[in-house]
């Protein structure tokens, strides 16, 4: 795919740029592709570039010094890496890894101080994710310290139906195309605890499992209850 073929408007953080504006500084952006598995960056990189996620999924996360992987971030389509660091000038401290193949669109760090300089609707987007972000490490935190693993599971769910759910008739449906060893990363749980308790809600008619990797969620509020009473 080549730069021409993608509609740079229909990505949110140029939607309010103009068909002009955009062409000032389309020519220097770049096209990258990841496979699976690849990684974009590890700790200790020098964060001299943004990227944005045209189509696939990246995860971040850290290794505790146990050997433990702990998933932060699952970034798809529309989503940004890289662009705090650049403002504040820092190496990455975390992993970024492909979860599937991925097609992204990188800046310089020209490139970025050109576009946030010359359009501040640009930067009030990078500033609006980088509140919500906030917010998702306010959860995860939670998350992480909850002692009841109904409560990890039901947060899990609920934070990824708010991130990536996709609103059906017969509830709210997630495909993540994550497995079940990366949702126990993200709740702090193994991987066997995870697929028991998500089992469980399945035979309750909580959620539905469909196929290996999708979740229907049928009953937000009994997840939300899960919450509100521990």
């Amino acid at each position: 795919m080549k730069k021409r073929d993608i509609n740079l408007q229909n990505l949110q953080i140029f939607s309010d740029l103009s068909t002009e504006e955009i062409d000032v500084f389309k020519d220097e952006l770049n096209i990258m592709r990841y496979k699976k598995n690849t990684f974009l960056f590890k700790p200790g990189d020098k964060a001299d570039t943004m990227y944005i996620i045209a189509s696939g999924k990246i995860k971040v996360f850290t290794i505790s010094s146990s050997g433990i992987e702990q998933m932060l971030y699952i970034y798809q389509k529309d989503d940004f890496i890289g662009g705090l660091n650049l403002i504040k000038k820092t190496a990455y401290i975390y992993y970024g890894q492909a979860i599937e193949d991925t097609l992204v669109i990188s800046l310089s760090r020209e490139c970025f101080d050109k576009i946030i300089n010359k359009y501040p609707k640009v930067t009030i987007k990078i500033l609006e994710e980088s509140f919500l972000r906030i917010r998702h490490a306010e959860d995860l935190v939670t998350r992480l310290i909850e002692n009841s693993a109904d409560v990890k599971v039901a947060s899990l769910l609920l934070s990824l139906a708010r991130n990536f759910g996709i609103k059906k008739a017969d509830g709210i449906l997630l495909e993540l195309n994550i497995s079940r060893e990366n949702m126990g990363s993200f709740a702090g749980l193994t991987r066997e605890t995870v697929t028991r308790k998500l089992a469980e809600l399945n035979s309750k008619g909580i959620i539905e499992l469909i196929e290996t990797k999708k979740i229907l969620i049928k009953d937000v509020d009994y997840l939300k209850n899960i919450i509100v009473q521990r």
